[in-house]
């Protein structure tokens, strides 16, 4: 404490006001303050240094300044400044990083300066600011922009940055990353002379400008666009938008995915399943047309056989003596199971093709259908049709009658209810197929279940002729089956 006596009264020669500056500056500093010789040894420290460096005045006073360094910096650190003041010089201002005595890292920033004391050598004031964390903070961020570059210009998708302008729909381009450039076919420098739209396929210019404007709205959108590559190749892609603001300015991050491959896959999906629906509809339409052979073939080759049999029957019957009463209750037998069996040809023709439905259309078709379930069930059915006539198409109509029967035919095997409500309306331009009961309600896993046949079989029926099928269910309260199907109807 000595030196620092000698010091404060060589000090107290300066000129009253400057010292008592220094003094004031000296102690109210928060930043670290040093003074030391040209032999590097410390002649004083305010307050604010012992605290940055971690050391009492008594630790530093009259010692070399290199004493707070690490033992892997002293050396180094001292040595440097001694070759800066034997030649006069020293650095005014830089920043470095430390390693202090207690091996603790920290960035100072460090103001020199050499000062003349009255009668004595020149001595160098240091005011060290302690930029540790300010350091680390632009160090991270420094970090961050590296990372962020490696990952823009390394990404698989295209990215722009574009900054939305005045009079300007999308602004112009402000940075691009290197997959742009190599998929697009521009440079760095061309992309920057663009604006988003130049590489848009012109007839997307208005679906494009629709997104923009969701884009301001929402602040993050999913659009797909046809974008244009410098030699005209066309890219289709899929783009996802950021809006945020950046220097002030509202910016546009944009990732842009090149979805070609995907494309194809689609419209491959897509041709592959109007074949296989076109192929659906086509075993459909050879199936009804088969049991419509078959019902002509068993309608007219064995009803007539029967028909025959029955008169032969009957005839033989005539020509029997009173006394004959065994062979006549034979021959009445065998009447009544010819007559079963005309019944069940009757019946299986109906089911195989009712000609009710060919012959006198679909409503009739319904209502004869509707009778039988209620013959066989004992159910109450309700049902109701559109004022106007309905007249459709063979296909369209077997599509229909088929899926109603489907559906009823479910509620009897699984619904467990007692009322059916079948409803037919004509609403232009569908047909539309109401079918509800009161009962279980069948749930979201059973529609979904693959193993639904019967679910599966009336959704591809429908969509064969561009139609739709929806099944909703509540539990306890029933299950609706809802069936649209495009036409015009013809009638007036």
């Amino acid at each position: 404490m000595i030196v620092e006596e000698a010091l404060i009264e060589k000090i107290k020669q300066i000129p009253d006001r400057a010292e008592l500056l220094f003094s004031r500056l000296w102690d109210i500093s928060v930043d670290g303050m040093r003074l030391i010789d040209r032999n590097g040894n410390i002649l004083m420290v305010n307050d604010a240094y012992c605290r940055i460096i971690g050391m009492t005045k008594d630790d530093l006073i009259g010692r070399p300044f290199s004493v707070v360094y690490h033992h892997s910096e002293k050396e180094n650190v001292f040595h440097t400044y001694l070759i800066d003041t034997s030649h006069e010089e020293i650095k005014t201002r830089f920043e470095r990083e430390n390693i202090l005595w207690n091996g603790k890292r920290c960035w100072f920033e460090f103001s020199n300066s050499f000062l003349d004391l009255p009668d004595s050598e020149k001595v160098t004031l240091s005011i060290i600011k302690d930029i540790t964390e300010r350091k680390n903070s632009e160090l991270e961020l420094i970090e961050s922009e590296k990372k962020f570059r490696m990952l823009f210009n390394n990404a698989n998708d295209a990215v722009f940055v574009t900054q939305l302008r005045e009079n300007k729909t999308y602004g112009d381009f402000i940075i691009v990353n290197n997959i742009a450039c190599q998929r697009f076919g521009y440079t760095k420098e061309e992309f920057l002379r663009l604006s988003p739209s130049a590489i848009v396929q012109p007839q997307y210019i208005e679906e494009f400008n629709r997104s923009i404007e969701k884009l301001i709205f929402d602040n993050h959108i999913i659009y797909q666009v046809i974008h244009r590559a410098k030699d005209n190749k066309l890219i289709p892609t899929e783009v996802s938008s950021h809006l945020f603001t950046y220097d002030g300015e509202l910016t546009v991050l944009s990732i842009a995915r090149d979805i070609t491959e995907r494309k194809e896959a689609e419209d491959k999906l897509r041709r592959n399943s109007i074949v296989l629906r076109n192929l659906a509809s086509h075993l459909q339409s050879i199936r009804e047309e088969e049991r419509t052979l078959i019902a002509r073939e068993i309608h007219d080759e064995l009803g007539q056989v029967l028909t025959v049999l029955k008169i032969q029957i009957t005839l033989l019957a005539n020509k029997l003596r009173d006394d004959q009463k065994d062979l006549k209750e034979k021959i009445n037998h065998l009447s009544q199971v010819i007559d079963d069996s005309v019944e069940s040809v009757q019946r299986i023709t109906s089911k195989l093709r009712p000609n009710i439905l060919d012959e006198l259309g679909l409503i009739a078709a319904i209502e004869w259908q509707t009778q039988e379930f209620k013959k066989t069930t004992g159910k109450l059915f309700s049902l109701s049709f559109s004022s106007n006539e309905v007249i459709i198409d063979k296909e369209k109509s077997t599509v229909m009658f088929r899926i109603f029967q489907e559906a009823v035919t479910n509620i009897i095997r699984h619904a467990s209810a007692d009322h059916v409500y079948i409803a037919l309306n004509y609403n232009h331009p569908k047909l539309i197929l109401e079918v509800r009961d009161n009962g279980l309600g069948i749930s979201s896993e059973q529609i979904k279940n693959p193993r639904s046949l019967g679910i599966i079989g009336m959704k591809e029926r429908a969509l064969a002729v561009g139609g739709e099928v929806t099944i909703e269910g509540i539990p306890t309260k029933g299950t609706t089956v809802n069936v649209e199907i495009p036409f015009d109807n013809e009638s007036k």
